[in-house]
């Protein structure tokens, strides 16, 4: 069996009086697709912002190739290959397409590529999502919504991670452009990578997971796969309705 990339162990954490999370461990292995599934305020979002560095836990511990992680940042996590992309479409507006795909590509990459091949790059990932043609040297901001949403998630790939994680990265998308990005997903793990998935359609999760995580209450309170990946069981632990829990 593949070793586990990510492992965390207990992770807690509370916002005043709310605990967003309650010792919560689960596993990520390179090459599958993992779905954390929940309610509003079951802490989904809390949990993959918290693998991203974005919000530290107050307690508990993530590994990385079985090393604990020390340099919780977001630039910290970058740099151990975890890339997020959020529910916001964060944009830099007034930067060109390109600029925003490129954003956070630092080192080699942005210092030693001529411009062409920058432009191929970019060009290269956006392709991956939509059969569209965008513009790299159109400003952001000038974008439709959906066109800054493809944006978002080009860069997300372009930093070559080996833990994707997309939350909620299809609210914005199209039928067609859906189906690219989960063709780009598929290809992605295809080759090694994982993905972290958190999304509440169920016809989305039924087609991309290997794996579901279900949180209730900051709690991770099911690990579903095969054949449990079905409606109603992802409904019933979804809602804890019929569970001896």
């Amino acid at each position: 069996m593949t070793a586990p990339l990510l492992t965390t162990h207990e992770l807690s954490k509370s916002f005043g009086e709310t605990r967003a999370l309650q010792e919560v461990s689960i596993e990520i292995s390179p090459g599958q697709v993992y779905t954390i599934l929940g309610e509003n305020g079951s802490g989904k979002s809390t949990l993959v912002k918290a693998l991203a560095g974005i919000i530290p836990p107050d307690s508990g511990q993530v590994f990385l190739d079985g090393k604990s992680v020390s340099n919780w940042t977001p630039a910290g996590m970058l740099k151990l290959g975890i890339t997020i992309v959020l529910q916001e479409i964060l944009i830099v507006p007034n930067r060109t397409v390109m600029d925003n795909v490129l954003l956070g590509h630092d080192g080699l990459f942005r210092h030693h590529r001529s411009q062409a091949e920058k432009r191929e790059f970019a060009d290269g990932q956006l392709s991956r999502l939509t059969d569209r043609r965008v513009d790299l040297d159109a400003l952001a901001g000038d974008l439709e919504l959906h066109e800054q949403q493809i944006v978002v998630i080009a860069r997300g790939f372009a930093r070559q991670p080996r833990l994707l994680i997309l939350d909620e990265a299809t609210a914005a998308l199209d039928l067609a452009d859906r189906d690219r990005l989960f063709s780009a997903i598929r290809t992605f793990s295809a080759g090694g990578g994982a993905v972290a998935f958190v999304s509440h359609r169920m016809p989305e999760i039924l087609e991309l997971s290997d794996v579901v995580y279900v949180m209730h209450n900051g709690r991770n309170t099911a690990n579903l796969s095969g054949d449990d990946i079905n409606p109603q069981t992802l409904l019933a632990h979804l809602t804890q309705e019929g569970l001896d829990v």
